[in-house]
Parts: structure tokens; C-alpha cells; sequence
């Protein structure tokens, strides 16, 4: 398994089991064992290829999590994780990437960009998820992989209800 393999490489070369990061939610610690690899990165920083999920205090929410790069602190992304049950995704348009990326099915999981919006002249925060670059994560092997949907029907800002 990956984490075994990160563990076993950081104990014998001394190198930190953990990264301090300023996160949008104040001071986190990571633990590297517990990275999720991006191979191509995310749609426009493919650059980065390195991160962690975070939840939020509770008294935030529970229902978003922090996407935070772990080598570039200054990169971080509000997800939604997705809902398998809801349909809005359709398993025929999910399912080849799965495939490709041989993902199982008990280990995927998949997580929305999340956009905050504040419209001129309301003070109301328009939440909204982009459904047409969802991110799969296979939880095995600590990977994770940004598709991209064709179809119209995926919106880049479909909105949350409240």
C-alpha cells in the first residue's frame, strides 16, 4: 500500500512524518503518509500533485472539506463530496474514467470544487459546485484524478440548495 511504502521511506531517511501548513482554517498539521498523489494536478496547476483533506471545525460545517495542496500552502480548494446516491453524475459518463484509472469501486470517492460567490448588491454567499470537472479519488491507493465531462448538462456552476 502506498501509506506503508511513504511510512517506510520517511523513517529510514529521517525526513518529517508531518507538514505544518496555514490553512484557510487556520494552523493544520498533515501527515505525509496520508497524501493523496495527483498525478496531472488539477485543471490549471497541473504543477501541483500533492494533497490533503481537511474537515472543517464542526461549527463551520460537515458537509465541505478542505483540498489542501501540501506544497504549495498558498493553494486550497473547498470540495463537496459527492453523494454516489443522488444521480447527478451519471455512472455512464463516470464509468470509463473509473475504469481507466482502475479505481474500485469500494474505494472511490469522489469530491466538487466548491465556488463562493457574493452577487453585487446582496449579502447572501451564492454557493455553487462544479459538476463538469469532478475529482475521482481512489482511497486504496491515495491517488486522485480530475475529469472532465463533456455534456452540457454538467454545469460549471450548479448551484447547492439550501
Amino acid at each position: 500500500m502506498l501509506e506503508d511504502v511513504i511510512r517506510q521511506e520517511l523513517d529510514q531517511n529521517n525526513i518529517p512524518q508531518t507538514i505544518k501548513i496555514a490553512t484557510l482554517m487556520g494552523d493544520r498539521e498533515f501527515r505525509w503518509d496520508k497524501a493523496i498523489y495527483m498525478p496531472a494536478g488539477l485543471s490549471g496547476f497541473a504543477d501541483n500533485n500533492i494533497f490533503a483533506l481537511a474537515n472543517f471545525p464542526s461549527e463551520i460545517s460537515n458537509c465541505f472539506k478542505l483540498l489542501q495542496c501540501l506544497t504549495d500552502p498558498e493553494l486550497a480548494f473547498i470540495v463537496a463530496p459527492y453523494n454516489m446516491e443522488s444521480g447527478i453524475l451519471a455512472a455512464e459518463d463516470i464509468d470509463p474514467a473509473i475504469t481507466i484509472h482502475n479505481i474500485a469501486p469500494e474505494n472511490l470517492a469522489i469530491v466538487l470544487i466548491v465556488t463562493l460567490q457574493k452577487p453585487d448588491g446582496d449579502d447572501a454567499i451564492e454557493m455553487t459546485v462544479n459538476l463538469r470537472a469532478p475529482i475521482l479519488i481512489d482511497t486504496a491507493r491515495q491517488t486522485a484524478f480530475q475529469i472532465h465531462l463533456k455534456k452540457p448538462q454538467y454545469d460549471y456552476r450548479h448551484p447547492l440548495s439550501a
